[in-house]
């Protein structure tokens, strides 16, 4: 649960300094004002590499210097723990590592603004996280321990991430006709169903010929590969269930009832944070006929039955207990978890990664209630 509280503040991140470049080298000229403990600042890329430094002197300081056009590159003080972001677009700029502002190009302009607001989004969660790390000290159990975990995500981060998710997607779309959302797009894309990520990565769009935007056109693509998924037949596989005989899934899909082919592993954070909500649709739907099978990517037998166990998984489990080397992930190509798909009496598939609010709408719709 430690993991689970900590990913969803860390998904918050506003600003990564990805893969970056634009062109040809352009000269920056950046004067600045910071606080008196501060002795050298550092011009730093997406890896926080050094790629320049200098000297301050009586809380001031200048740096000049190139690098790759329209590049994202951040300044930094002691520890390069934070920055602020810049465009390398050949415009001087102005920064005060004090209160992290920056003036310059109206470009450096709008990127410096929005990327304090979503800091101040930020800031909101990380006091959650300090909450968590402070139970953690104080020696509370598991249990409590889970408890407090499960609260403050629900209660707060959660909360948080959408207000965080909706604000990058609102500068996203601000922004068409310049390379700032380059610098965000990434942050979103998990949270994109395939049409609005079409829409966002429109090639005319001026960012997305960033080479930033490099990956989420690479999630784009695979994620129409897997959507072809949709409306094709399941294929069927082998693995041991928990009674140590091997069963087929054709046993369970195809045979008149709607089932969730839900692969999970007893590590995976995200998989035991879903499968509450996994488990509640089972209940409400299973005496309808609603079945679920699961395919474990777990590599040891005990921890997979601990894991079900635990999560009250009281469904059909089948596992090879390879891991990512798994006859399921290379069946289906499943290259992260969760992931599910929702098959029909007929042994169509008829769903791709049905998860949160998305299944349980799905099976109201199926089920009428």
């Amino acid at each position: 649960m430690k993991n689970t509280i900590i990913t969803a503040a860390l998904a918050l991140c506003s600003m990564p300094l990805m893969a970056q470049t634009g062109g040809g080298d352009t000269a920056y000229d950046i004067k600045g004002t910071c606080p008196a403990d501060i002795a050298k600042v550092y011009i730093i890329d997406l890896m926080k590499s050094v790629k320049d430094s200098t000297e301050t002197k009586n809380g001031a300081f200048e740096i000049k210097g190139t690098d790759k056009k329209d590049a994202f590159l951040g300044i930094a003080g002691k520890g390069k723990s934070s920055y602020i972001v810049f465009i390398n677009d050949g415009k001087p700029l102005s920064a005060d590592l004090a209160t992290m502002t920056l003036k310059g190009s109206e470009l450096n302009n709008k990127l410096n603004a929005y990327d304090r607001q979503l800091d101040a989004i930020n800031s909101e969660a990380r006091k959650y996280v300090e909450q968590f790390n402070e139970a953690q000290k104080s020696g509370k159990s598991e249990a409590e321990l889970k408890a407090l975990a499960d609260e403050l995500t629900n209660k707060y981060l959660n909360p948080i991430m959408e207000r965080s998710t909706a604000l990058t997607k609102q500068i996203v779309r601000e922004n068409t006709d310049n390379i700032i959302p380059a610098a965000f797009i990434n942050n979103i894309v998990y949270d994109c169903e395939l049409p609005e990520l079409k829409e966002l990565l429109n090639p005319e769009y001026a960012y997305t010929k960033h080479p930033m935007a490099a990956h989420a056109k690479a999630y784009m693509a695979e994620l129409e590969k897997k959507m072809a998924i949709i409306g094709t037949q399941f294929k069927d596989l082998e693995m041991k269930g928990t009674d140590g005989k091997t069963h087929k899934l054709s046993e369970y899909c195809g045979k008149g009832n709607y089932v969730l082919i839900d692969f999970w592993a007893s590590w995976c954070g995200p998989c035991r944070a879903e499968m509450p909500n996994v488990k509640a649709n089972y209940e409400k739907y299973h005496p309808k006929g609603f079945e679920i099978v699961g395919l474990s990517f777990d590599n040891k037998e005990d921890a997979w039955k601990k894991g079900m166990a635990d999560l009250g998984m009281t469904w059909t489990n089948l596992s090879d207990l390879q891991g990512w080397n798994s006859i399921a992930a290379k069946t289906y190509n499943i290259r992260s978890i969760p992931s599910s798909l929702l098959v029909d009496p007929q042994g169509k598939i008829v769903g791709l990664d049905l998860r949160g609010e998305q299944l349980g709408n799905k099976l109201k719709e199926i089920y009428g209630f």
